[in-house]
Protein backbone atom coordinates (compact mmCIF):
# COMPACT_ATOMS: atom_id res chain seq x y z
CA UNK A 1 0.00 0.00 0.00
CA UNK A 2 1.25 3.57 -1.01
CA UNK A 3 2.10 6.34 1.35
CA UNK A 4 -1.00 8.71 1.96
CA UNK A 5 1.82 11.55 0.99
CA UNK A 6 2.48 9.92 -2.63
CA UNK A 7 -1.24 9.23 -3.26
CA UNK A 8 -2.18 12.83 -2.77
CA UNK A 9 0.57 14.51 -4.81
CA UNK A 10 -0.41 12.03 -7.58
CA UNK A 11 -3.69 13.16 -7.58
CA UNK A 12 -2.49 17.29 -7.39
CA UNK A 13 -0.69 16.54 -10.27
CA UNK A 14 -3.44 15.02 -12.25
CA UNK A 15 -5.92 18.08 -11.25
CA UNK A 16 -3.40 20.54 -12.49
CA UNK A 17 -3.05 19.33 -15.85
CA UNK A 18 -6.42 18.56 -16.05
CA UNK A 19 -6.96 22.39 -15.02
CA UNK A 20 -4.24 23.68 -17.48
CA UNK A 21 -5.76 21.79 -20.70
CA UNK A 22 -8.91 23.06 -20.00
CA UNK A 23 -7.28 26.40 -19.90
CA UNK A 24 -5.82 25.65 -23.17
CA UNK A 25 -9.03 24.67 -24.64
CA UNK A 26 -10.87 28.37 -23.68
CA UNK A 27 -7.56 29.96 -24.55
CA UNK A 28 -7.49 28.98 -28.13
CA UNK A 29 -10.97 28.39 -30.06
CA UNK A 30 -11.30 25.61 -32.50
CA UNK A 31 -10.95 26.23 -35.80
CA UNK A 32 -14.36 26.66 -37.83
CA UNK A 33 -15.25 24.32 -40.82
CA UNK A 34 -14.78 25.81 -43.80
CA UNK A 35 -17.22 26.27 -46.38
CA UNK A 36 -16.04 25.77 -49.63
CA UNK A 37 -17.96 27.32 -52.57
CA UNK A 38 -17.54 26.44 -55.47
CA UNK A 39 -17.96 28.40 -58.96
CA UNK A 40 -21.08 27.20 -61.39
CA UNK A 41 -19.48 25.29 -64.09
CA UNK A 42 -19.61 26.46 -67.19
CA UNK A 43 -19.91 24.78 -70.41
CA UNK A 44 -18.63 25.56 -73.34
CA UNK A 45 -21.86 26.39 -75.98
CA UNK A 46 -22.07 22.80 -78.35
CA UNK A 47 -21.96 23.83 -81.39
CA UNK A 48 -22.47 21.88 -84.77
CA UNK A 49 -25.30 20.13 -86.80
CA UNK A 50 -27.88 18.34 -84.81
CA UNK A 51 -30.99 15.82 -87.02
CA UNK A 52 -34.14 15.02 -85.90
CA UNK A 53 -35.57 11.48 -87.44
CA UNK A 54 -38.80 10.46 -86.88
CA UNK A 55 -37.70 7.27 -85.09
CA UNK A 56 -41.22 5.38 -84.38
CA UNK A 57 -44.23 4.36 -86.30
CA UNK A 58 -42.85 3.71 -89.33
CA UNK A 59 -44.67 0.58 -91.13
CA UNK A 60 -43.68 -0.68 -94.52
CA UNK A 61 -44.93 -3.67 -96.37
CA UNK A 62 -42.39 -5.94 -97.59
CA UNK A 63 -41.55 -4.73 -100.92
CA UNK A 64 -42.76 -1.21 -100.05
CA UNK A 65 -41.28 1.86 -100.37
CA UNK A 66 -41.33 4.38 -97.17
CA UNK A 67 -40.64 7.79 -96.56
CA UNK A 68 -39.28 8.91 -93.18
CA UNK A 69 -39.54 12.69 -92.19
CA UNK A 70 -36.32 14.30 -90.82
CA UNK A 71 -34.90 17.80 -90.15
CA UNK A 72 -31.39 19.78 -89.41
CA UNK A 73 -30.47 22.40 -87.85
CA UNK A 74 -27.49 24.32 -87.64
CA UNK A 75 -26.15 25.53 -83.78
CA UNK A 76 -23.55 27.14 -85.26
CA UNK A 77 -22.73 31.08 -85.90
CA UNK A 78 -21.65 30.31 -89.73
CA UNK A 79 -22.75 29.02 -92.89
CA UNK A 80 -22.35 25.08 -93.32
CA UNK A 81 -22.76 22.23 -96.02
CA UNK A 82 -24.45 19.19 -94.75
CA UNK A 83 -24.10 15.98 -95.70
CA UNK A 84 -27.14 13.45 -95.38
CA UNK A 85 -25.14 9.82 -95.69
CA UNK A 86 -27.22 6.15 -94.92
CA UNK A 87 -24.47 4.00 -93.59
CA UNK A 88 -24.69 0.57 -91.30
CA UNK A 89 -22.18 -0.44 -88.95
CA UNK A 90 -20.79 -3.65 -88.77
CA UNK A 91 -20.11 -4.68 -85.47
CA UNK A 92 -21.33 -7.63 -83.54
CA UNK A 93 -22.74 -5.91 -80.22
CA UNK A 94 -24.62 -3.86 -83.20
CA UNK A 95 -25.90 -6.61 -84.72
CA UNK A 96 -27.02 -8.51 -82.17
CA UNK A 97 -29.02 -5.82 -80.32
CA UNK A 98 -30.96 -5.60 -83.23
CA UNK A 99 -31.14 -9.18 -84.00
CA UNK A 100 -29.42 -8.80 -87.42
CA UNK A 101 -32.46 -6.52 -88.64
CA UNK A 102 -30.71 -3.35 -90.40
CA UNK A 103 -31.64 -1.15 -92.53
CA UNK A 104 -29.08 -1.29 -95.47
CA UNK A 105 -27.73 1.70 -97.30
CA UNK A 106 -28.60 0.32 -100.53
CA UNK A 107 -32.22 0.20 -99.80
CA UNK A 108 -31.91 4.25 -98.79
CA UNK A 109 -31.99 7.28 -100.68
CA UNK A 110 -31.91 10.32 -99.27
CA UNK A 111 -33.61 14.29 -100.49
CA UNK A 112 -31.51 16.47 -100.66
CA UNK A 113 -28.68 14.65 -99.72
CA UNK A 114 -26.38 17.76 -98.98
CA UNK A 115 -28.14 20.95 -97.69
CA UNK A 116 -26.56 24.63 -97.41
CA UNK A 117 -27.36 25.82 -93.72
CA UNK A 118 -26.83 29.53 -92.44
CA UNK A 119 -26.22 30.22 -88.65
CA UNK A 120 -29.16 29.02 -86.65
CA UNK A 121 -30.96 27.94 -90.11
CA UNK A 122 -32.31 24.88 -90.39
CA UNK A 123 -34.25 22.63 -93.29
CA UNK A 124 -36.10 18.95 -93.59
CA UNK A 125 -35.03 15.80 -95.66
CA UNK A 126 -36.69 12.82 -96.84
CA UNK A 127 -35.47 9.50 -96.01
CA UNK A 128 -36.71 6.64 -98.57
CA UNK A 129 -36.67 3.11 -97.49
CA UNK A 130 -37.37 0.84 -100.47
CA UNK A 131 -37.66 -2.39 -98.28
CA UNK A 132 -36.70 -5.46 -100.40
CA UNK A 133 -39.79 -8.24 -101.60
CA UNK A 134 -39.62 -11.05 -99.65
CA UNK A 135 -38.16 -9.07 -96.68
CA UNK A 136 -38.83 -10.57 -93.41
CA UNK A 137 -41.13 -9.03 -90.38
CA UNK A 138 -39.18 -7.38 -87.84
CA UNK A 139 -38.08 -3.60 -86.77
CA UNK A 140 -35.29 -2.73 -88.68
CA UNK A 141 -32.86 0.14 -87.84
CA UNK A 142 -30.99 2.40 -89.85
CA UNK A 143 -28.43 5.09 -89.69
CA UNK A 144 -27.91 8.35 -91.37
CA UNK A 145 -24.27 10.43 -90.80
CA UNK A 146 -24.93 14.12 -90.72
CA UNK A 147 -21.77 15.32 -92.00
CA UNK A 148 -20.30 18.55 -92.43
CA UNK A 149 -17.44 21.05 -93.50
CA UNK A 150 -16.88 22.02 -90.01
CA UNK A 151 -17.93 19.46 -87.17
CA UNK A 152 -17.34 16.40 -86.02
CA UNK A 153 -19.86 13.66 -87.62
CA UNK A 154 -23.04 12.88 -85.91
CA UNK A 155 -24.93 9.98 -86.20
CA UNK A 156 -28.88 9.31 -86.13
CA UNK A 157 -31.03 6.31 -85.59
CA UNK A 158 -34.30 5.51 -87.41
CA UNK A 159 -36.57 2.57 -87.33
CA UNK A 160 -38.93 0.68 -89.93
CA UNK A 161 -41.19 -2.06 -88.96
CA UNK A 162 -41.66 -4.43 -91.84
CA UNK A 163 -45.27 -6.57 -91.57
CA UNK A 164 -46.33 -8.60 -94.40
CA UNK A 165 -50.37 -8.47 -94.98
CA UNK A 166 -52.50 -11.49 -93.87
CA UNK A 167 -52.85 -13.87 -96.95
CA UNK A 168 -56.66 -15.51 -95.57
CA UNK A 169 -58.94 -13.47 -94.00
CA UNK A 170 -59.28 -14.03 -89.83
CA UNK A 171 -62.48 -15.73 -89.57
CA UNK A 172 -65.04 -15.49 -86.62
CA UNK A 173 -67.44 -17.95 -86.00
CA UNK A 174 -70.72 -17.56 -83.64
CA UNK A 175 -73.66 -19.05 -82.74
CA UNK A 176 -77.43 -17.94 -82.93
CA UNK A 177 -79.68 -19.14 -80.42
CA UNK A 178 -82.80 -20.53 -82.19
CA UNK A 179 -86.28 -17.61 -82.29
CA UNK A 180 -83.84 -15.02 -81.76
CA UNK A 181 -85.04 -11.44 -82.92
CA UNK A 182 -81.90 -9.43 -84.22
CA UNK A 183 -78.40 -10.08 -84.74
CA UNK A 184 -75.97 -7.09 -85.30
CA UNK A 185 -72.34 -6.83 -86.56
CA UNK A 186 -70.14 -4.85 -86.59
CA UNK A 187 -66.20 -4.20 -87.21
CA UNK A 188 -64.62 -0.73 -86.75
CA UNK A 189 -61.00 0.65 -87.53
CA UNK A 190 -59.38 3.73 -87.15
CA UNK A 191 -58.28 5.99 -90.58
CA UNK A 192 -54.66 6.49 -90.35
CA UNK A 193 -54.67 9.88 -89.37
CA UNK A 194 -50.74 10.31 -88.83
CA UNK A 195 -50.07 8.57 -92.97
CA UNK A 196 -48.31 5.54 -91.02
CA UNK A 197 -49.57 3.64 -93.01
CA UNK A 198 -52.10 4.29 -95.80
CA UNK A 199 -54.61 6.91 -95.28
CA UNK A 200 -57.06 4.22 -97.80
CA UNK A 201 -56.70 1.40 -95.38
CA UNK A 202 -60.21 -1.23 -95.20
CA UNK A 203 -61.04 -3.87 -93.96
CA UNK A 204 -62.76 -6.50 -96.37
CA UNK A 205 -65.86 -7.61 -94.46
CA UNK A 206 -67.99 -10.36 -95.53
CA UNK A 207 -70.65 -12.23 -93.78
CA UNK A 208 -71.80 -15.42 -94.03
CA UNK A 209 -75.77 -17.36 -92.53
CA UNK A 210 -75.56 -21.00 -91.85
CA UNK A 211 -76.42 -21.90 -94.93
CA UNK A 212 -73.50 -20.44 -96.54
CA UNK A 213 -75.21 -17.51 -98.17
CA UNK A 214 -73.19 -14.49 -97.63
CA UNK A 215 -75.68 -11.07 -96.27
CA UNK A 216 -75.80 -7.88 -97.73
CA UNK A 217 -74.32 -4.95 -95.42
CA UNK A 218 -76.59 -3.03 -94.09
CA UNK A 219 -74.64 -0.13 -94.06
CA UNK A 220 -71.11 2.02 -94.32
CA UNK A 221 -70.41 4.37 -91.69
CA UNK A 222 -67.18 7.04 -91.41
CA UNK A 223 -67.25 8.59 -88.37
CA UNK A 224 -65.14 11.54 -87.28
CA UNK A 225 -64.17 12.57 -83.65
CA UNK A 226 -61.83 15.32 -82.08
CA UNK A 227 -61.01 17.51 -79.17
CA UNK A 228 -59.43 20.92 -79.26
CA UNK A 229 -57.02 21.97 -76.69
CA UNK A 230 -56.99 25.38 -77.08
CA UNK A 231 -55.37 26.86 -73.59
CA UNK A 232 -52.30 24.43 -73.56
CA UNK A 233 -51.33 25.93 -77.17
CA UNK A 234 -52.15 29.49 -76.18
CA UNK A 235 -49.92 28.82 -73.52
CA UNK A 236 -47.10 27.45 -75.11
CA UNK A 237 -47.70 29.90 -78.14
CA UNK A 238 -48.37 33.10 -76.46
CA UNK A 239 -51.69 33.29 -78.78
CA UNK A 240 -54.71 35.31 -77.26
CA UNK A 241 -57.23 32.11 -76.24
CA UNK A 242 -59.76 33.71 -78.51
CA UNK A 243 -57.23 33.82 -81.59
CA UNK A 244 -59.10 31.95 -84.33
CA UNK A 245 -55.60 30.31 -84.92
CA UNK A 246 -55.74 28.86 -81.83
CA UNK A 247 -59.29 26.83 -82.51
CA UNK A 248 -58.03 25.65 -85.90
CA UNK A 249 -54.18 24.72 -85.21
CA UNK A 250 -54.80 22.68 -82.53
CA UNK A 251 -57.35 20.17 -83.36
CA UNK A 252 -56.74 16.62 -82.84
CA UNK A 253 -58.80 14.84 -85.22
CA UNK A 254 -59.59 10.66 -85.14
CA UNK A 255 -61.00 9.30 -88.01
CA UNK A 256 -63.01 5.84 -88.22
CA UNK A 257 -64.52 3.49 -90.75
CA UNK A 258 -66.63 0.70 -89.89
CA UNK A 259 -69.17 -1.69 -91.58
CA UNK A 260 -72.35 -2.62 -89.97
CA UNK A 261 -74.13 -5.62 -90.39
CA UNK A 262 -78.53 -5.73 -88.76
CA UNK A 263 -80.27 -9.48 -89.00
CA UNK A 264 -83.89 -8.98 -88.13
CA UNK A 265 -84.72 -12.62 -87.02
CA UNK A 266 -81.58 -14.62 -87.93
CA UNK A 267 -81.72 -18.32 -88.90
CA UNK A 268 -80.57 -20.18 -86.12
CA UNK A 269 -77.21 -22.28 -86.39
CA UNK A 270 -73.32 -21.71 -86.94
CA UNK A 271 -72.83 -17.93 -88.82
CA UNK A 272 -69.13 -17.02 -90.00
CA UNK A 273 -67.68 -13.62 -90.30
CA UNK A 274 -64.31 -12.77 -92.92
CA UNK A 275 -62.14 -10.27 -92.00
CA UNK A 276 -59.27 -9.60 -94.25
CA UNK A 277 -57.36 -5.77 -93.59
CA UNK A 278 -55.57 -3.53 -96.37
CA UNK A 279 -53.71 -1.32 -94.94
CA UNK A 280 -55.17 -1.79 -91.06
CA UNK A 281 -53.07 -2.35 -88.49
CA UNK A 282 -55.71 -2.52 -85.85
CA UNK A 283 -59.31 -3.30 -85.82
CA UNK A 284 -62.47 -4.15 -83.62
CA UNK A 285 -65.36 -6.04 -84.00
CA UNK A 286 -68.74 -6.76 -82.35
CA UNK A 287 -70.75 -9.41 -82.62
CA UNK A 288 -74.37 -8.84 -80.47
CA UNK A 289 -77.51 -11.09 -80.97
CA UNK A 290 -81.10 -10.26 -79.51
CA UNK A 291 -79.81 -6.82 -78.10
CA UNK A 292 -81.60 -5.11 -75.31
CA UNK A 293 -82.62 -1.71 -76.68
CA UNK A 294 -84.40 1.36 -75.17
CA UNK A 295 -83.29 0.02 -71.90
CA UNK A 296 -84.05 3.07 -69.14
CA UNK A 297 -83.06 3.28 -65.55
Amino acid sequence: MLPKKKILASVSVLLVAMLVGAAITNAIPAPMPIKVVRPPQVYPEEVGAYARIISYDNFAKSGETIVVKGSVENYGDSEITVELVPIMREEEEYKYRYRGNVIKPEWVSVNPNEINLGAGASANFDISVSIPSGTKSGYYSGMIAIRTDKYPERIEHYSVQVYKPLEEPITKEFRVAPNSTKAMVTVRWNKDEKNLISTEGTVDVHLFDPYGSEVSQHTKMTRISGHVDAFNYALERGIDIGDEETASANVYEHGQQAVIYQIENPASGMWKLEMKPDGVMHFNYDIVVNPIEDVRI
